[in-house]
């Protein structure tokens, strides 16, 4: 059987095919008119590739789909999402508990659609409120109240009080989010600000998910799971995944897959450099396991949970190139896949990072996207030429180098920045490119920064499909406790983590899987006010119990908290279930493969010159390259600098470094 994981971007959607021992990958522009649009475009180039008559067909040799996306992290940051209300303690309308005014207070949510409500609110008081909140076109509201977790039961009846006056079977009825239930934790602000997230991107996000699951069942007959990409790492059924829960699922997928690559290669240190049509990710991987942060800011909004440490700039292919004061601007706006830059031929009328890439050599004008789209250097000449280059007083040539070099300097500005806050060094870690653009620009950033090696995947350009690929059903339940370890509180504390297991299970039993096959760890946070002192975990397996304590027990000594004075602070049970998981495997030499060509290139501005062009599909494993020389592919593009080396490890992927490292390692 086959598996699929869809990853939609913001300019292109990705997919990745396997049947476990050979995998195909996919690349299609994103709809955003409707994502259903390019994930049936995806399952159609894939009935393609295996010959199959239609959908339907190869629908019926497919066991399960794994979606994940920016659906959610666009909404955000567009700031495009529903019209929220949001009903919380009185007197705290404008920090929602925190210091200063919330950064999502005409954001996400209008002042005025933010109400204070008494300490045991009526009836009639909160009845008004919503009724206020409804004349002003709200039809989402949260309910999130000062110290409400872990005991929410003022937050539940003050939902119970809606829902009896606008009850959800008749026209009018008004869904109800409470913080409690969108953020388990005790901090207040955090809670505020994920029901109102979630709220925001809700219907956005559901309208894409079910009309997928609709589609697939009801048009192709498809009986198979759709699992969704959530922000853990893991995927879960669409009926067990909220909105919140998917933001940045698709690059966070893609530092799952760097973490699980560093394993595989034996790296350490790894930093995951992710480059697409809109925006440049960056993230680390340390000791083989991605790096989480506790706390910060998530799409600009502070709050105080446990997420991938992810950072990004708006720089991608589709990133507008222009002329302000007398020096270039490269982005933040992107051209997007509609109309696409102006080598496109569509329309655009902008100069891009594409455009400007396409007249320095690095792309294959007739093999673009695997040949299903032509480039026209003329239009991205004429473009670079009026917006960019006469502008500056230079060449049209020159011009698209200051663009590349723009671009180069903002993406090694992001790395630096990410390896200082994981306190890394450069020269420390390995560089992972992927995306799109990732291995044009990796050898040029890792050059720049003093990175020594720099890997380019097969799958690259569908990386984030391929962590995917690697996924477990994955659900987190999370507990604030407040306690004192000690023997008048375990039978408090072993009863909320049994809560929480009881709930893994009861999840995994109603999305159709067997639970006694999930793994379970348990992780214990001690500190005060969110603060976190300590933290520790171990897995388990079965419903908690005295073996359960025993080894919370050894894991407490283990991390040298036994004895802390320092409270409980949160129970987090997560459960782990693997379904189809894909693999790195190595690949045999083949026969040697003759360079297929030159191209005119140019890489240091001393102009043009005719350089080697080989085919990434023709190479094979043991071939070495010496650049100045380019590599394209299907859905690849990789340059190889002057006084660099690539070579094909046994993975298939490509390694590179500096020429002299290479030679002298052989």
């Amino acid at each position: 059987m086959l598996t699929i994981d869809i990853d939609t971007g913001g300019t292109m959607t990705d997919a990745l095919i396997t049947d476990g021992a050979t995998r195909h990958c996919i690349k299609v522009d994103t709809t955003p008119h409707d994502f259903t649009v390019g994930l049936q475009h995806c399952l159609s180039e894939a009935a393609k590739l295996y010959e199959i008559e239609d959908i339907a067909a190869l629908l019926a040799k497919v066991s399960l789909i794994r979606w994940s996306s920016t659906i959610t992290t666009n909404v955000l940051a567009e700031r495009r999402g529903a019209k929220v209300g949001l009903l919380v303690t009185k007197d705290h309308e404008e920090d929602l508990y925190g210091d200063g005014r919330s950064a999502i207070i005409d954001e996400l949510v209008a002042a005025e659609n933010v109400i204070g409500l008494p300490a045991d609110p009526e009836a009639k008081d909160i009845l008004l409120a919503v009724k206020a909140l409804l004349e002003s076109g709200v039809r989402r509201i949260c309910v999130a109240l000062a110290g409400s977790f872990p005991d929410n039961r003022a937050e539940i009846a003050i939902k119970r009080v809606i829902e009896d006056q606008y009850p959800d079977h008749i026209i009018g009825s008004v869904p109800v989010l409470l913080g409690s239930e969108m953020a388990q934790i005790g901090h207040d602000q955090t809670r505020a600000h994920y029901s109102a997230m979630n709220a925001y991107t809700h219907s956005h996000l559901a309208t894409s998910l079910f009309k997928a699951e609709d589609i697939l069942r009801d048009e192709y007959g498809w009986r198979g799971a759709l699992l969704i990409g959530q922000t853990s790492g893991g995927v879960a059924r669409i009926g067990k995944t909220k909105a919140v829960d998917t933001i940045e699922s698709g690059p966070v997928f893609g530092t799952f897959g760097g973490a699980f690559a560093a394993r595989s290669y034996g790296l350490k240190d790894v930093v995951c450099f992710d480059v697409g049509g809109t925006t440049t990710k960056c993230s680390i991987v340390r000791n083989g396991e991605p790096v989480f942060q506790r706390g910060g800011d998530l799409m600009e909004i502070p709050v105080q949970t446990s997420f991938a440490m992810l950072r990004s700039a708006a720089i991608g292919g589709g990133s507008i190139a222009r002329v302000k004061g007398g020096r270039l601007v490269l982005g933040p706006d992107s051209q997007g896949a509609a109309p696409g830059p102006a080598c496109y031929a569509l329309g655009g009328r902008e100069a891009t990072l594409t455009d400007a890439l396409l007249l320095l050599g690095y792309l294959d004008a007739d093999n673009f996207l695997g040949g299903r789209r032509r480039l026209s250097a003329e239009h991205a000449r004429k473009i670079i030429d009026k917006n960019i280059a006469k502008p500056l007083a230079v060449s049209v040539e020159q011009a698209a180098l200051l663009i590349r070099d723009e671009a180069v300097t903002v993406m090694a500005e992001l790395i630096t920045n990410t390896l200082s806050e994981a306190m890394l060094e450069a020269s420390q870690v390995a560089m992972f490119s992927f995306g799109g653009n990732g291995p044009m620009f990796g050898a040029f950033v890792a050059e720049r920064l003093g990175i020594a090696k720099a890997y380019a995947f097969d799958y690259g350009p569908v990386f984030g499909a391929f962590g995917s690929s690697i996924s477990d059903v994955a659900h987190v339940y999370e507990r604030g406790v407040g306690l004192a370890w000690n023997a008048t509180n375990e039978a408090s504390i072993l009863a909320a983590a049994q809560r929480l297991h009881t709930q893994a299970v009861r999840d995994l039993q109603g999305e159709g899987f067997d639970p006694a096959a999930a793994i379970y760890r348990c992780e214990l946070e001690f500190g005060r006010n969110a603060n976190v002192a300590g933290a520790c975990r171990f897995d388990y397996a079965g419903e908690p119990g005295s073996p359960f304590i025993a080894a919370a027990m050894q894991a407490i000594k283990t991390a040298g908290l036994a004895g802390t004075a320092e409270p409980l602070l949160l129970l987090r049970v997560s459960a782990r279930l693997e379904v189809a998981a894909n693999q790195l495997q190595k690949k045999s030499a083949g026969k040697a493969a003759a360079t297929t060509g030159s191209r005119a290139m140019q890489f240091n501005g001393h102009g043009a010159e005719p350089l080697p062009a080989h085919v990434w599909e023709r190479l094979n494993v043991g071939d070495r390259i010496r650049g100045p020389a380019m590599i394209n592919g299907a859905t690849m593009s990789c340059p190889v600098p002057p006084g660099w080396m690539l070579a094909v490890d046994d993975y298939g992927n490509a390694a590179m470094s500096r020429a002299n490292q290479q030679e002298a390692a052989l």
